[in-house]
């Protein structure tokens, strides 16, 4: 694990590549390729159709965490703590150390405001690696059309920039950014001795995260943020699949003799 833990490291000499993944065959596709497999609590929106992740449960998050590190032998994994489980010192460490034991995942990530800043230091003293996420921190809104870009006035940044400085000063791992202006993270990557991880935070981070299902355009309904680039359109691929399956099935031409016992 600390030979792992090197890329979480200033010094580390390429960016930082990060994928989400929520189930066994995903981990398997991105074991080796990317340097960091985040089980995130987006999986409440991209798997399971919710609103915003705020219902996502502590057992959510570890079925699927178990479902993922199993199959990552090569990569860093990287799991969300879900909404409300990290409210309290005291509830934070229970649930942490529940998470982590259950899935035996070795990096929590946290959502981090000045509010919850302590918890860091907490987790930190008990042995328990955290990545601290700033900026947009999704789990604070109900409705994510409502979400927009921060660190665009002075005060902003020079809060965004205190408020990463001090998650490095009380432990934290790393600095994952979202949604931050690229003056911003710019400034944030420069002053931190710990790297950061971007998404919609420019190229000025250390590394880049997106969810692998925005990657490959799982659903073609589901708006997108500027942030995310398709790399693959599955829906249309999938779709072809299907059509030609269910054409196959209406022809009689599946099952053939090759596909019969």
């Amino acid at each position: 694990m600390k030979k792992k833990l090197q890329i979480l490291n200033k010094s580390f000499n390429e960016p930082i590549s990060c994928l989400t993944a929520y189930s066994a065959p995903i981990a398997k596709i991105l074991d080796g390729i990317v340097d960091i497999v985040l089980i995130g609590d987006s999986l409440g929106t991209t798997l399971y159709g919710m609103k915003n992740s705020q219902k996502v449960t502590l057992d959510m998050m570890k079925y699927h965490g178990l479902a993922v590190n199993q199959n990552i032998k090569k990569s860093i994994t990287v799991i969300d703590m879900p909404y409300k489980t990290y409210n309290t010192k005291d509830e934070a460490f229970k649930n942490a150390k529940a998470l982590l034991k259950f899935t035996k995942v070795k990096l929590l990530k946290l959502e981090i405001t000045e509010k919850n800043l302590s918890i860091i230091k907490f987790l930190s003293s008990k042995n328990i690696n955290v990545i601290a996420h700033i900026g947009v921190t999704p789990q604070s809104f109900k409705d994510f059309k409502k979400i927009k870009v921060v660190g665009k006035t002075n005060s902003e940044s020079k809060r965004l920039i205190e408020l990463a400085l001090n998650a490095e000063r009380l432990g934290a791992k790393a600095i994952l950014l979202e949604c931050v202006t690229k003056e911003t993270a710019k400034k944030i990557s420069t002053v931190c001795k710990l790297p950061t991880i971007g998404i919609g935070a420019s190229k000025y981070c250390d590394g880049q995260v997106l969810v692998f299902d925005d990657l490959i355009k799982m659903d073609s309904t589901q708006h997108m943020p500027k942030f995310v680039k398709n790399y693959l359109n599955f829906n249309n691929l999938a779709k072809k699949a299907v059509r030609k399956f269910s054409k196959d099935v209406k022809q009689k031409k599946f099952p053939s003799k090759q596909f019969t016992y």
